[in-house]
């Protein structure tokens, strides 16, 4: 098959500065059979949750398996894929469930397809998967947590939620329950992005979203580098902003960097 462009595909991982391990699990793959078929993932084991780093490992590496273990003629059949990639991901909660039981272990998934025409974005929890193209970035999923729902139905800027007490409670996951456990899934056409990424919010916490764009409107052979420093080492300069004390809504606070594990999954055409 012959090539339609050149890429990036990189993956980074930091365990910050406060925790002592790193919950957070990455996935970068290219098919062995077409290099234009790749999946991408990010999976955040659940603070305050007991083995939350087996749970985001042991999800990736199922879904890792499953790719590699498919033929390239399947990735032909986009309803097909996304019906292998629900099936999955229940299975996937059912085994923690039997093999845990429940309100024990949980982790969030942001996972993409990359096919020859089509993306398929599979998403659980408040990890997030961004498209940049034209200096735009947009935020495709939205986040399975209690405070984003604060800003879709009470007009909270997106950006204020990170300083709220409760900004890393969800409401969506794998593991935890059967009823916890809903997936979305999109298709979209490649031609939505030059850029796709994936981070956790270890990296979003700390890393507004006009940094996010400035980075990977830059270098982005070092993109996921630097976004990875930015959220663990560098002074944000953060601040609870005057308005948002009006609202009674939360306990507030300014997040502190390095506070969590910040992991990042980009792919880049060039």
């Amino acid at each position: 098959m012959e090539k339609l462009y050149n890429y990036i595909l990189q993956k980074e991982s930091d365990i910050g500065l406060l925790r002592e391990s790193n919950e957070d699990s990455v996935l970068a793959l290219v098919h062995p059979e077409d290099d234009s078929l790749k999946i991408l993932a990010v999976a955040d084991g659940m603070g305050g949750k007991e083995y939350g780093d087996v749970c985001s490992n042991y999800v990736t590496r199922k879904f890792g398996e499953w790719f590699l273990g498919k033929n390239k003629g399947f990735f032909s059949n986009p309803l097909k894929i996304r019906d292998e990639l629900l099936k999955l991901t229940y299975e996937c909660n059912d085994y923690f469930i039997s093999f845990f039981g429940k309100n024990i272990v949980g982790t969030t998934l942001t996972l993409a397809i990359i096919l020859n025409k089509e993306t398929i974005i599979l998403h659980l929890g408040d990890s997030r998967c961004y498209f940049y193209k034209d200096n735009i970035l947009t935020q495709v999923t939205e986040d399975d947590s209690d405070v984003w729902l604060y800003h879709k139905f009470q007009g909270i800027k997106k950006e204020w939620l990170r300083y709220f007490s409760s900004s890393n409670i969800i409401n969506n996951c794998i593991g935890i329950s059967k009823d916890s456990c809903k997936p979305h899934i999109y298709i979209y056409s490649n031609d939505e992005y030059n850029t796709l990424l994936l981070t956790t919010d270890g990296v979003t916490d700390l890393v507004m979203d006009n940094k996010i764009r400035s980075i990977l409107g830059q270098d982005i052979k070092r993109a996921s580098k630097v976004l990875i420093n930015e959220a663990v080492n560098v002074d944000q300069h953060l601040f609870i902003p005057s308005e948002l004390k009006n609202y009674s809504y939360d306990y507030y606070l300014v997040p502190v960097r390095g506070r969590d594990n910040a992991s990042v999954v980009l792919f880049s055409k060039f």
